[in-house]
């Protein structure tokens, strides 16, 4: 009873430890997964460091560990300079500008609005007066401004028909002549027998309504070419409010992003020096730490060497394939917009490289509107063709080649669970989680087949004993006996081989056996009253014996 007492209390005194290290080192929980993910991708240069050096495991690691820095580091002024280019383009274009580059855009296109537009416009706001008006009115009642509204939208409409007949000649003359008579039923008040007629004025003016705007849609070029001849013939109150309302939302933004700016840096600073000293250390210590703490993990070792192979196996398959596929194809994007002559190649560069991190999204969000504006705006069809073909077989095509030198079949998440956990991570964590969801999502997969296992073993052991924590005394032993056998076998993944014997851990492998099998020798267990005389129990503190004869 007092062993189970004290055990109780051992454990509640671990979960309050526990507890105050996870407050403690929670906000290092990223830099130092981050730290991991880089002694992953960069273990072949640490290994021809390691070589180069002489096996002098503390240059080798520090070596690595500088190149590892420098390469983070270099995207940075690159991303400083494509903020200054996007800050002179945003200030560049003005509702002046913005307005002068529509119309350019319309020309091209032939979207221009037909001579009679301005007249469809008078009409279309007469009817919205006219449902205002109509609201309350009875139908047999007679009210002066609606006739008075009734008579300008009847002179409106005829207006509209002869500009519409000088273009298109008398094809909508039935239109115009339905019209006519639903806006007469306004105009003359109904008697009392006609008074239970389903339509009131208002819901006459909501059918005037409807049967304008689809007249107005056919007077415009059918659906699809209203639409666009709408998009592209904006007002210039509504440039005005459309620059207005980016303002609104921006302005906010940018002033929580202005005052959060130095603490911002700060956490991203030493988040980034304790990256770098927790790589250097795994680099150089990595493999006695792991066995360290693999012993005092009470995991199984077998899931614990199955979650460190998951590990390796997501960093690649997420790093090197995910980062290293942006990169290309952003780098590919960039030569194809310097070659196309726009002046904010290298903003349009990082913006393809970030996107082409989200999966379903990719770099074509860029391209293809960058392309559409070299032929609609500036007019250079030449470089719109050119960069369209440079878009899809050379950004496209370079990312399936990386990906195949990079992932070699090791990648495992559904595309729409990929998309998920980029989507989340970002969420969650900002830019960083586009590494961290789908690593944390393929580590849960792990887990989760390793519970299931585990489960599945207990059935088993139910069934054949009753309990599913006792097994048969044979059962016990072939267990022992595959376990060793498991534990001789393995071997440490290939991101952590060769740097072990640098560590302190007991049993550690050495560095002239790195990537060889590693196993522990058993120890012969004593049995029998020999080996009890062999090997009393100490009866003092220090193990020697008590003198019988005190």
């Amino acid at each position: 009873m007092t062993r189970l007492i004290s055990f109780i209390v051992l454990l509640a005194i671990i979960f309050l430890v526990g507890l105050l290290f996870y407050k403690v080192l929670i906000n290092f929980f990223v830099p130092l997964f981050l730290a991991g993910v880089v002694v992953v991708v960069f273990h072949p240069v640490h290994q021809w460091m390691l070589e180069k050096t002489g096996g002098r495991e503390k240059l080798a690691a520090g070596l690595t560990t500088a190149v590892a820095a420098l390469v983070l580091l270099i995207p940075f002024p690159f991303a400083v300079y494509a903020a200054v280019q996007g800050v002179s383009l945003m200030r560049e274009n003005d509702a002046q500008t913005i307005r002068l580059r529509i119309e350019h855009i319309r020309d091209e296109l032939g979207l221009q609005m037909p001579p009679y537009y301005p007249d469809i416009q008078v009409v279309e706001r007469e009817i919205d007066q006219l449902i205002t008006s109509a609201h309350d009115v009875l139908l047999t009642e007679e009210d002066p401004r609606l006739s008075r509204l009734t008579d300008r939208i009847l002179r409106s409409l005829d207006q509209l028909q002869i500009a519409v007949a000088v273009v298109q000649g008398d094809r909508w003359q039935e239109e115009f002549s339905q019209l006519r008579e639903l806006v007469q039923r306004l105009k003359t008040p109904a008697d009392e027998s006609e008074a239970t007629l389903p339509l009131t004025p208002s819901q006459l003016a909501v059918e005037i309504k409807g049967n304008f705007s689809r007249l107005r849609a056919e007077l415009l070029g059918g659906g699809f070419m209203a639409l666009a001849r709408e998009l592209a013939n904006p007002t210039p109150e509504d440039i005005e409010g459309l620059l207005k309302g980016a303002i609104q939302y921006a302005r906010p933004q940018l002033m929580s992003i202005t005052g959060a700016t130095g603490g911002f840096l700060i956490r991203s600073a030493v988040g980034f020096v304790v990256m770098i000293l927790a790589a250097f250390f795994f680099f150089y210590d990595g493999p006695a730490m792991l066995q360290a703490a693999m012993k005092m993990n009470p995991l199984d070792d077998e899931y614990e060497r199955e979650l460190l192979a998951e590990f390796d196996r997501i960093s690649r398959a997420v790093v090197l394939a995910t980062v290293l596929s942006a990169i290309s194809q952003g780098l590919v994007a960039g030569v194809g917009y310097y070659f196309a002559g726009l002046d904010y190649w290298l903003l349009l560069m990082m913006l393809t490289g970030l996107f082409a991190m989200v999966p379903f999204v990719g770099p074509a969000i860029v391209w293809v509107p960058v392309a559409l504006y070299v032929g609609l705006y500036e007019g250079n069809m030449t470089a719109a063709i050119g960069l369209a073909v440079w878009g899809t077989l050379a950004v496209g095509s370079i990312d399936n080649v990386v990906k195949i030198y990079a992932l070699q079949g090791q990648s495992r998440l559904h595309p729409l669970l990929a998309l998920l956990s980029v989507l989340g991570g970002i969420q969650a964590l900002g830019p960083i989680g586009i590494v961290i969801g789908p690593m944390a999502v393929a580590l849960l997969q792990t887990l989760l087949s390793i519970l299931q296992r585990e489960l599945l073993h207990f059935d088993e052991t139910l069934a054949r004993t009753g309990s599913p924590l006792a097994a048969p005394a044979a059962d016990v032993a072939a267990d022992s006996t595959a376990a060793t056998a498991s534990s001789s076998r393995w071997k440490w993944p290939k991101s952590l081989r060769g740097q072990a014997g640098s560590g302190s851990g007991e049993h550690a492998p050495t560095a002239e056996t790195a990537g060889d099998e590693v196993s522990d020798p058993p120890r012969p267990e004593p049995s029998g009253p020999e080996s009890a005389a062999e090997d009393p129990a100490p009866d003092s503190l220090d193990g020697e014996p008590k003198n019988k004869d005190a």
